[in-house]
């Protein structure tokens, strides 16, 4: 008799913002993030739309606000992940909040053009083939949006856009680490992989995940700097796929960047990731058939769930499931992130969770 499974889905995420309090702001100044995951492309055809890339940039998010110390973090998925929306964001938003002693970081992972032939572009929900001077983000107009609205002194950008596919005769190769300007005071912009060289799906998010949760902190002080960055990178993503992809990092950057400061005021390191502050809109279980089927999660009352139901607008992170089959109790503790993605702790084996189709 196959084993019960409970299922989540959390569908559409609107863009988050995790705001921090007048207390949480770090003295050296707070760190802000837009990441950005295109896997479904309006105008680019039904062979070229991409598994991973929504997914994986909810991971990104998640981690750089509970691990990485982010301040606020904005996750923009296909349909909000266009080129005006990002160019609405710098100059209506963070041109008000991003001071210039602050970090801001930029993450993409999707598909890109132009890396082969000296214009490398990032494509957006709505970029179109036949128009991609207007309706795709260069690196060259990107940068300098960047120097107009975004008044920080540190600057990372991150971007995951090789692929082995092609579009109209144009291979799908983004920028390299390498493409980028200097920018600000402090930058350090990398590449998930070298000049003409694709990228394998989903290595070089799971390394730089690991990598800012600490991983990186070589010398375990707490702090991960853009050469403890470059150097846990350049090592991780070579041994995961044999060889076959380099992390390419830009060739002047500050190695002294301070990314990520998991220091506490007395000195210490935290320990451990901190809840997310951000919402999902709805998320969908679905429990084994039984009797006391029942879901709650942070900040709601235990609700009924026999044997599925919606809960809306929930803050992200553990919710509890029990359900009562053939007389037995069954508890677990799913991790709500996102659309797609959570994290299952068993309490009883016998209770299985799956993850659906992203």
């Amino acid at each position: 008799m196959p084993r019960p499974n409970a299922l989540l889905l959390a569908p559409l995420l609107l863009p988050l913002a995790a705001h921090a309090g007048p207390n949480d702001t770090a003295p050296e100044g707070r760190r802000v993030a837009i990441v950005v995951g295109v896997s479904s492309y309006e105008k680019l055809p039904a062979d070229l739309q991409l598994d991973t890339p929504r997914t994986e940039a909810a991971r990104v998010a998640a981690a750089l606000e509970q691990s990485a110390g982010f301040n606020e973090v904005r996750l923009l998925t296909d349909a909000s992940a266009t080129t005006g929306n990002i160019q609405a964001i710098l100059a209506e938003e963070l041109s008000k909040e991003v001071l210039w002693k602050d970090l801001f970081l930029f993450y993409f992972v999707g598909h890109g053009v132009g890396g082969d032939f000296g214009d490398p572009r990032l494509l957006l929900y709505d970029s179109d083939p036949e128009a991609l001077d207007t309706t795709s983000l260069s690196v060259k107009e990107f940068a300098a949006s960047l120097q107009k609205w975004v008044p920080a002194s540190r600057y990372v950008v991150v971007t995951d856009a090789a692929h082995e596919q092609s579009l109209n005769g144009l291979v799908l190769l983004g920028p390299t680490g390498n493409d980028w300007p200097v920018i600000g005071q402090q930058s350090f912009m990398i590449s998930s992989a070298a000049p003409r060289q694709a990228a394998q799906a989903g290595v070089f998010s799971k390394s730089f995940i690991e990598g800012l949760s600490g991983q990186a902190d070589a010398n375990g002080d707490g702090v991960i700097t853009g050469s403890e960055v470059n150097t846990f990178l350049i090592l991780a993503v070579p041994n995961a796929t044999g060889g076959r992809q380099l992390p390419t990092v830009q060739s002047k950057y500050d190695p002294g960047i301070e990314i990520v400061d998991r220091r506490k005021p007395d000195g210490t390191v935290a320990e451990g990731p901190k809840l997310p502050t951000h919402r999902v809109d709805k998320a969908k279980f679905i429990l084994p058939t039984g009797s006391g089927q029942k879901v709650q999660c942070r900040e709601t009352q235990p609700y009924a769930c026999d044997p599925s139901c919606y809960l809306f607008d929930v803050l992200a992170g553990p919710c509890s499931v029990w359900a009562t089959v053939d007389g037995k109790d069954y508890e677990a503790t799913v991790d709500v992130l996102t659309r797609g993605l959570y994290r299952c702790e068993l309490k009883d084996q016998a209770l299985g969770c799956i993850s659906p189709a992203p």
